[in-house]
């Protein structure tokens, strides 16, 4: 059992293209992460995984940090006399980075130690690393970089500190990503009123917590699947050698389902409940569709599929594509799928079948505390799970007493005039003109029990 009296609390933020998510998190004395709390709500002004509408992103950002807050004056304050109880103050927080414009590249580092042998040391590898953050990237910036192999005298090493050698040779992975992905995350904290505790790569994270170190050992590569984007790590000998972001999520799904002429939410509904990865392996029935102004349609359960196993068929070309690059693919013995994407029914079937080799759904798993709640250890989960194992130092100051309570200063809100009680002229009174021309069909629509 966590001890909440300790301040040793750390807060995450996913934001992804769909939904902003937001955890607080501990850590026992193991490393071993235990979820406190989260909450979630519809994310704005992010697209792709890139921060587009910085003002949009910000009121999602403190709407989710001020929910994380009040759920966790519930819980440190429970059964604590007014005299014990504390004020929970968020301050930092911890972001996930992504984006289509993370990717990996090769770098080499050769170094000549003398005409005589030398032993290699930690030193010596610490020179060779620092060099790769002096590589001029275009239209790009380093955001972490990966060592590979490296070369003594011909001779390839993984782990080489110890060996006699005259001349080394460090091979690396530089992973960078556009300059405003930082700059933007930034930009939006400050806006919302926090400071960022440190930046995380999403993709990273993930496979820290889906993946265990047998599958990095062996080779297999980790399928993200997002909203906005599709993430792509291959993992070969414990360590990573490739990374991408491939710019289509399963949010390209619902909008060409939309093009039934139905609604968003509709779209979504009919791709979670009655969609498949595969038109073949779907019952064929007939689906009664909600439409605008209270009409509806029938529309046939293997067409929508269809539909879905078109556009799957393009995410996947990508995929494949990144994998290739990884020059591994005759290495990767299993391929781990995670993220809200992989939920689509009979898509395991479907990359089995494509890739022929095993796939399995990722979920957290490492590093996770004894008795975390099931709903965490689910494919939407491993980001948020990831970003808490990978936060390093805490990031809250929770030891505040309610009678000396500090505030942390927010954006000040504009006011709105009102209109009167009787809607006229609000925007309020031109939806309910609208509703009672058109009757109840939005309604209808969303709640229709075949959707």
């Amino acid at each position: 059992m966590m001890d909440l009296a300790n301040d040793d609390y750390y807060v995450v933020v996913d934001m992804g293209t769909s939904t902003i998510r937001g955890a607080v998190g501990m850590k026992d004395l193991d490393g071993n992460v235990d979820v406190l709390c989260s909450e979630h709500c519809p994310s704005k002004g992010v697209k792709r995984g890139v921060i587009v509408n910085l003002e949009a992103a910000a009121g999602c950002v403190r709407e989710v940090v001020t929910l994380l807050q009040n759920r966790m004056n519930i819980i440190i304050n429970k059964n604590k006399s007014d005299d014990e109880k504390r004020k929970f103050v968020i301050e930092k927080l911890y972001v996930g980075l992504n984006g289509q414009s993370i990717r990996t590249l090769d770098n080499h580092v050769l170094r000549n130690l003398g005409k005589e042998e030398v032993e290699i040391t930690s030193d010596i590898l610490n020179t060779l690393f620092e060099e790769n953050k002096n590589v001029k990237i275009d239209d790009g910036e380093i955001l972490e970089v990966v060592a590979q192999e490296f070369n003594i005298d011909d001779e390839d090493e993984i782990s080489p500190v110890g060996y006699l050698g005259t001349r080394i040779e460090g091979r690396y992975k530089i992973i960078c990503g556009r300059p405003s992905l930082k700059i933007n995350v930034d930009s939006c904290m400050q806006r919302a009123g926090y400071e960022v505790a440190g930046y995380l790569l999403s993709p990273v994270a993930v496979s820290n917590t889906v993946l265990s170190d047998e599958e990095k050992k062996l080779g297999c590569a980790l399928i993200d699947f997002g909203a906005g984007t599709t993430s792509v790590v291959v993992y070969y000998k414990g360590i990573l050698r490739h990374l991408a972001v491939v710019p289509f999520g399963s949010d390209v799904i619902s909008k060409d389902i939309m093009d039934l002429k139905v609604v968003d939410n509709v779209a979504e509904k009919l791709k979670v409940k009655y969609g498949s990865a595969m038109e073949e392996m779907i019952k064929n029935f007939e689906i009664n569709v909600p439409m605008l102004a209270g009409k509806s349609r029938m529309v046939n359960s293997r067409f929508l599929s269809s539909i879905i196993e078109a556009r799957i068929d393009e995410i996947l070309d990508c995929i494949w594509k990144q994998l290739d690059k990884s020059h591994l693919t005759s290495y990767i013995n299993e391929v781990v799928i995670t993220g809200k994407g992989a939920n689509l029914k009979n898509l395991k079937d479907k990359m089995e079948l494509r890739t022929g080799v095993d796939v399995r759904e990722g979920v957290p798993t490492w590093n996770t505390a004894e008795g975390l709640d099931d709903k965490f250890k689910t494919v939407e989960y491993g980001l948020l799970i990831g970003l808490l194992n990978g936060a390093e130092n805490v990031c809250v100051n929770s030891s505040v007493d309610m009678q000396t309570e500090t505030t942390v200063s927010r954006p000040e809100k504009k006011r709105v005039k009102k209109d009167d009680d009787s809607g006229q002229g609000s925007l309020w009174g031109v939806f309910s003109k609208v509703k009672q021309k058109c009757g109840n069909f939005m309604d209808d629509l969303l709640d229709d029990k075949n959707i």
